[in-house]
């Protein structure tokens, strides 16, 4: 798929984020590797307003190639996933009911076949400041260890996958198994 193609798709399913209730207006980020670029979403902008221009290319250190906008503050987390691995998406968002979970210190039910089906494994890190080297290293260091879905305790969630598409879903499949979960275990 271009490059052309990916941005649509990225402007897209990030607005969808919204949409579906995984993202506030000005939350979470998501990007796509196509090659040694990064096309990833911009800081502190509106998913509403959000246009496939706005989109920024960054390298995989991290500096920005094309774009007259601010790289997401999470772009140290992106560029260490896809140093460390051979996926080509990162979708993180801030799910209300993985939110919920994470600061009710209930654990998250992993024995949904929904959940089985499409992950390959939920792993959890503990908070860390957000945008930092240290919640990069962590975080990559869990899909390393065979997740592609990472609980960010207090902060949220991020999935990874081959397509925009499964990303979107994986995340759509937890905070669905963090509801029942939540619903379930009180």
């Amino acid at each position: 798929m271009n490059s052309v193609e990916n941005r649509r798709l990225l402007v897209k399913y990030f607005k969808l984020s919204h949409d579906v209730g995984l993202n506030t207006l000005m939350g979470g980020n998501m990007s796509v590797r196509i090659n040694d670029i990064i096309l990833i979403t911009p800081s502190n902008f509106s998913k509403l307003e959000l246009r496939e221009d706005d989109v920024i290319e960054i390298n995989i250190n991290g500096e920005v190639v094309r774009g007259n906008r601010k790289p997401s503050s999470e772009w140290r987390m992106h560029v260490e996933i896809y140093k460390r691995t051979k996926y080509n998406v990162v979708f993180h968002a801030h799910p209300p009911n993985v939110l919920a979970l994470s600061n009710s210190g209930i654990e998250l039910d992993k024995s949904f076949s929904e959940l089985k089906s499409y992950s390959r494994g939920v792993g959890t890190v503990p908070y860390i400041e957000p945008g930092t080297p240290e919640l990069a290293n962590e975080v990559a260091k869990r899909i390393e260890e065979g997740n592609d879905l990472v609980i960010l305790e207090k902060h949220g969630a991020v999935a990874v996958g081959s397509t925009i598409e499964e990303a979107f879903n994986k995340m759509e499949v937890l905070d669905m198994v963090a509801y029942v979960t939540l619903n379930t275990k009180r």
